[in-house]
């Protein structure tokens, strides 16, 4: 197997802790010795033994990780937080060689890592597969680059391009749009991501759990962009200013690592027009309205489409 074949088990392994580890990033590791691999292990949740850890104690005979190669889709750390550095421990058990994925931005780390292994006699090779290892952890990695949470749009839409129907008189109906599969499958993105947040409109006409009840996983942190001084106190959800830009920072500031957007269509809107996001998922319907509240508009081209029954999900980026 190469290097790169390698690190595609560590990306694999890596992304078994989606949803479970923010805000850590996702990070799978494997040991190989004479072309075996002897270990493996991956990051399991915040505050629990990092990857390199979990794969050094899968390891039956230590003697033979003198004699190994441990390969890593982030750059191991350097610093004490909740667990010690992982560079210590590599050292520690005479690794003598470390392929890596990508570094780790984290001010903390941002090549520290890499610098004591080398200081150690360690021989460190970078870059591996860096594009994909850097796309398994974009939220991270868009947290401590750009200072914001990573932002996933999400609307359902009929094939006719509404999202709603006419509210203009008063209707506080709820319709569904897409087939059930496609309402698992939105539950369970829930559940990868930190926070949920929907504008105060949406909130007021359609009070949305905003859960993960169709699918087994965590809650994402409720977050509501306020409007004026109307306040909705008795439901459980954090207010945030209406402007894209100060409701992102307040949410920084709230370790929030991403977050996906639910609507409704102002609310959308907001973040398309101030470019503060990076993917959309639209849910679309085998529904013809003919009349309603028509869905936004991408101002860029599918990056794919996929059919579930006789519903479609199509994916978009804003870079890429």
């Amino acid at each position: 197997m190469t290097d790169e074949q390698y690190m595609q088990r560590c990306l694999q392994l890596a992304a078994l802790g989606l949803g479970s580890t923010s805000p850590n990033p996702m990070v799978g590791a494997v040991i190989v010795r004479d072309g075996e691999i002897i270990g493996e292990g991956y990051h399991h949740r915040c505050g629990e033994a990092h990857a390199e850890v979990n794969a050094i104690n899968a390891v039956k005979d230590k003697a033979l990780l003198r004699e190994s190669t441990l390969y890593v889709n982030l750059e191991p750390c350097a610093h004490f937080g909740k667990t010690p550095p992982c560079a210590d421990a590599i050292i520690r058990h005479g690794i003598p060689k470390v392929v890596i994925g990508s570094i780790d931005y984290h001010d903390k780390v941002n090549g520290a890592g890499v610098r004591k292994l080398r200081d150690a006699g360690v021989e460190v090779v970078e870059n591996v597969c860096r594009d994909a290892c850097e796309e398994l952890n974009k939220r991270f990695f868009t947290f401590h680059r750009q200072h914001r949470p990573y932002v996933i749009l999400k609307w359902a839409q009929t094939r006719d391009g509404y999202m709603d129907i006419d509210r203009s008189e008063g209707n506080a109906t709820s319709y569904w749009i897409t087939n059930y599969a496609l309402k698992v499958l939105a539950h369970k993105w829930r559940g990868e991501e930190d926070a949920i947040l929907v504008g105060w409109r949406t909130m007021a006409n359609d009070r949305p759990q905003l859960t993960t009840r169709e699918y087994p996983g965590k809650n994402p942190q409720r977050f509501v962009m306020q409007r004026g001084d109307e306040v909705l106190s008795e439901l459980p959800y954090t207010p945030l200013p209406e402007k894209v830009e100060e409701a992102l920072d307040r949410m920084y500031q709230l370790n929030i690592q991403s977050v996906i957007v639910e609507g409704g269509k102002k609310t959308l809107e907001k973040f398309l027009e101030a470019e503060l996001w990076d993917e959309a998922r639209i849910l679309v319907g085998n529904q013809m309205w003919g009349k309603g509240l028509k869905a936004p508009k991408l101002p860029r081209i599918p990056e794919k489409k996929v059919n579930i029954d006789d519903n479609q999900l199509i994916y978009v980026r804003r870079q890429l």
